[in-house]
This record gives structure tokens, sequence and C-alpha cells, in this order.
């Protein structure tokens, strides 16, 4: 794994970060009490979010999606991008190619709670 990660932006639990030659994995599980991803933007990476559990809502470019578990959307470079969970907690997979730097995660604006990741166990930062 690369020494630095990208600074979190929004407010989630962590449960896996991964990373090979060719791409990075993110499980991440959002609460329904304001967990999101918040908006931002990659210069290199595509990304692929993947539903694992419950409902998640996934905006690319002002457009939303609501994936069902095991449904799969496509984030290329450039999109601003954001997650929540709709209707409950979420479990989202966050698929980064090639894998994600430090560097490569910009946010689009800084919403509340942005750069706050809570630790699998529990809440707070």
């Amino acid at each position: 794994m690369t020494e630095s990660r990208p600074i979190p932006v929004g407010l989630y639990h962590l449960l896996t970060d991964y990373e090979c030659p060719a791409a990075s994995v993110r499980v991440l599980r959002m609460s329904d009490e304001g967990d999101a991803v918040g908006s931002h933007v990659h210069r290199r990476s595509m990304q692929l979010y993947v539903a694992i559990e419950g409902r998640v809502a996934v905006e690319v470019d002002g457009v939303e999606s609501v994936l069902q578990p095991y449904e799969v959307l496509a984030v290329w470079p450039g999109s601003v991008h954001r997650a929540s969970p709709v209707g409950g907690p979420a479990v989202v997979a966050n698929i980064s190619i090639p894998p994600l730097g430090a560097d490569d995660q910009v946010p689009a604006a800084e919403p509340s709670g942005a750069g706050t990741m809570r630790p699998a166990g529990g809440k707070g930062a």
C-alpha cells in the first residue's frame, strides 16, 4: 500500500482499505445518521461503486442513481461525485483503477463533516 492515503471526504466507517499494483479497494459503511461520502473528484482514477448492503445514492456530475445491493456504477476521472445511504445504513465498495493516491482525491466543496472518517468499531473521528 502506498504510504500516503487520501484524506477522507465525508463521514463514514472505513471497513477495508486495500491496495495492489492495479487497483485499490475501500469498503465503507454509512449509517443513516448523516453519514455520506462528500462531493469530490479524482484526477487519475476511475472508480466503481458497488452496493453491498442497503441502498446507496451515488450522484455523478449532478445525476443521481440509486444502487440496490450488487449493482455497480462507474465514475470516470474528472467527474464530481458523492454517495449517501438511502432509507437506512448501507455498505459500499469503492474500487479505484489505478490505485487511489493521496493527491488524486480532491474535495469539490467543504461539506459538513468533510475530512472525518469514523473507525470501523464505532462513532467519532
